[in-house]
């Protein structure tokens, strides 16, 4: 996820307990590949560099296979190429889900590159396109796979389908019994039931999960049935919020650049902040702050005003 799924959220997700998998945030292609003055933040690789997959943007064939010759440099257990991504910017430069328009044999030639230049699991993230068109959708990820696929994570929306209808994860389902390899599903899971419901539904390999878990950072351990993080929680196990936003401010201004520190803040609180009772008035506060200080201010506020929100069970 675009400014959120960064080395300081991962460090407060593992606080909690780790997913099987981290996902890089996207990494733009030519700017990695000219030396970007900040790409050396994208790839950084803590808590678990055994765990980290680069997923990887970009919206033409050469830079995106140069780029995936230079990551591996950097370990990681995978890379992912990002053809579901359907945000304006992005689309707009041939990138994210403009890859499914394409001609087949320009995205043939651009997975088999990649292929050849990374030794490591390839897999590729997409949408469902344009239209509900399922054999359209299964054509193209058996030609994906064709060209050396190993791993293909559905988001089931539509190119200009936002998130206020919900995600039609059946199409999950379907391609996890239709394809040769394994199929991720992604799209709206909130909790940790929610999230076993939908692996028993789909029968899929397993789930990208990304609003939620800047939401709730302990909703992995929760799946896994692991106990919460006692440095940041109470003693009867409920989550402590002001020591969670501490702990991500914190790490924040040590793993990321000045220039990030405060658009990164307002991204991981916009989600958040989704667990207070007045969630819209405390984030659109947040989001007028010009520094992590003031929003650790305001949050030291609001607990004050508003006790019961300090602490909330883990679920």
């Amino acid at each position: 996820m675009a400014t959120l799924s960064h080395e300081a959220l991962r460090l407060l997700i593992h606080e909690f307990g780790d997913p099987d998998e981290y996902f890089s945030e996207m990494i733009h292609a030519p700017s990695f590949v000219h030396g970007g003055r900040f790409e050396s933040w994208y790839v950084r690789t803590s808590p678990c560099p055994e765990r980290m997959v680069w997923q990887l943007t970009g919206g033409s064939e050469g830079p995106m296979v140069k780029a995936a010759s230079m990551l591996r440099a950097y370990g990681g257990i995978g890379l992912d190429i990002n053809m579901g991504c359907s945000a304006p910017d992005i689309a707009k430069t041939g990138a994210g889900i403009a890859w499914m328009g394409k001609p087949l044999a320009e995205v043939a030639s651009l997975v088999r590159s990649v292929r050849a230049e990374f030794p490591a699991r390839l897999s590729v993230k997409c949408r469902l396109g344009e239209d509900e068109n399922y054999p359209r959708l299964l054509a193209f990820c058996r030609m994906l796979i064709d060209e050396g696929a190993e791993l293909i994570t559905l988001h089931p929306r539509l190119r200009r389908q936002g998130y206020a209808r919900p995600a039609m994860r059946d199409y999950v389902g379907r391609l996890a019994s239709d394809l040769p390899v394994p199929v991720y599903g992604n799209g709206d899971v909130s909790s940790a039931e929610d999230a076993r419901s939908f692996l028993e539904k789909s029968h899929c390999a397993g789930l990208m999960i990304g609003r939620a878990a800047v939401q709730k950072p302990w909703i992995f351990s929760t799946i896994s049935g692991l106990p919460p993080a006692a440095s940041l929680t109470a003693p009867d196990g409920r989550v402590d919020h002001r020591a969670v936003s501490d702990f991500f401010l914190s790490r924040l201004r040590e793993c990321q650049p000045e220039e990030f520190h405060i658009s990164r803040a307002h991204r991981f609180f916009f989600y958040y902040c989704d667990n207070f009772s007045f969630a819209h008035h405390i984030k659109m506060r947040i989001q007028k702050t010009k520094t992590p200080d003031e929003i650790g201010g305001l949050l030291d506020d609001y607990f004050v005003q508003v006790e019961a929100d300090r602490f909330s069970p883990v679920c």
